[in-house]
């Protein structure tokens, strides 16, 4: 009951900061922005949003959160992380980050027990390796990714590309400089694994139950 009570305070004292980022923060995924904070509120952390899009429409969310940070940002979604955290980072102090788009429909809360501080925490696009994890795929779940595959058990982890729909990062990571802003554009899942692999940032796979409504595609498991 003590070792409880002490790990329940630790929690109260993390604080999260969950970017919504899009190129349109629009008002069709209300919904998902009410999903995610009503599970934000059963983290026991203090919890904070900051919102990136390609023009000023915020306010369509804002009747159920408050934005700390704001930006407009015209670049690819990794991109725009990437500035954000470059622009911001004398002034972010928070311990968890999560990168969310907001046609994400969060169907569990996340399990932040099984994150790692010291790599970039997300469902797996690729995977050929060892692991076993329920919901571990971007791909392959109900929807019309279902049959793409990438996905392939070997005895040692020879391949992981990551999700770049939601992805969540530690303090340790932003000063290994992870999201230090890069001028190229990266469109996709392969760029931006391609440069946590040369920045030597290690990717961690997890299981998120999530829907993409956009793509009506599910979460897929990944080696089970």
């Amino acid at each position: 009951m003590f070792k409880n009570s002490i790990f329940f305070l630790l929690r109260l004292y993390m604080k999260v900061l969950v970017i919504i980022c899009s190129h349109i923060l629009n008002i069709e995924w209300c919904n998902n922005i009410k999903i995610l904070n009503e599970y934000m509120k059963l983290s026991d952390m203090e919890v904070d949003y900051a919102g990136i899009s390609n023009q000023d429409d915020f306010n369509n969310y804002e009747n159920i959160i408050l934005f700390k940070y704001k930006m407009i940002n015209y670049r690819m979604q990794f991109n725009k992380i990437c500035d954000f955290v470059t622009h911001f980072k004398s002034h972010l102090d928070y311990d968890w980050y999560i990168k969310f788009r907001p046609d994400i429909r969060l169907l569990e809360k996340i399990n932040f027990d099984i994150l790692s501080e010291n790599a970039v925490n997300a469902r797996a696009r690729v995977y050929k390796g060892p692991k076993k994890i329920k919901y571990g795929m971007s791909i392959n779940g109900e929807g019309i990714w279902k049959d793409i595959g990438d996905c392939e058990y070997l005895p040692d982890e020879v391949e992981v590309v990551i999700d770049d729909h939601i992805f969540i990062f530690n303090k340790n990571i932003v000063q290994l400089g992870a999201f230090d802003t890069v001028e190229e554009k990266y469109y996709n899942e392969w760029g931006m694994s391609g440069i946590f692999n040369e920045r030597k940032i290690p990717l961690n796979v997890i299981g998120l139950n999530l829907e993409l409504l956009k793509y009506n595609a599910f979460s897929g498991n990944l080696n089970c």
